[in-house]
């Protein structure tokens, strides 16, 4: 009975794969790209040309944290009008 669960526990495990590894995949590099200032992970620190190919690559890469204002309902929408009630108006 023991050796059932284990080995269907390790069946799951392998099956759902293609679930959690690209997910594990993505969260591995984004930290280690993180890191890469001071050597990833488990590297070292970059010095002289290998530093400044990666704040190059860094500077060409647009930021992925803006800031985008809030629309209010009270606020002119871009297809003219003010909010949901100018809006509902026009088309009834």
């Amino acid at each position: 009975m023991e050796l059932d669960l284990e080995l269907l526990r390790w069946i799951l495990l392998i099956g759902a794969a293609p679930i959690w590894w690209p997910f594990l995949r993505t969260v591995w590099r984004d930290i280690d790209e993180a890191l890469a200032d001071e050597g990833g992970v488990f590297g070292r620190a970059p010095a002289g040309r290998e530093l400044e190919r990666l704040q190059r690559r860094k500077a060409e890469r647009p930021d992925p944290l803006h800031s985008e204002p809030w629309v209010r309902p009270d606020a002119p929408s871009a297809s003219g009008g003010f909010g949901r009630r100018a809006r509902r108006g026009r088309f009834r």
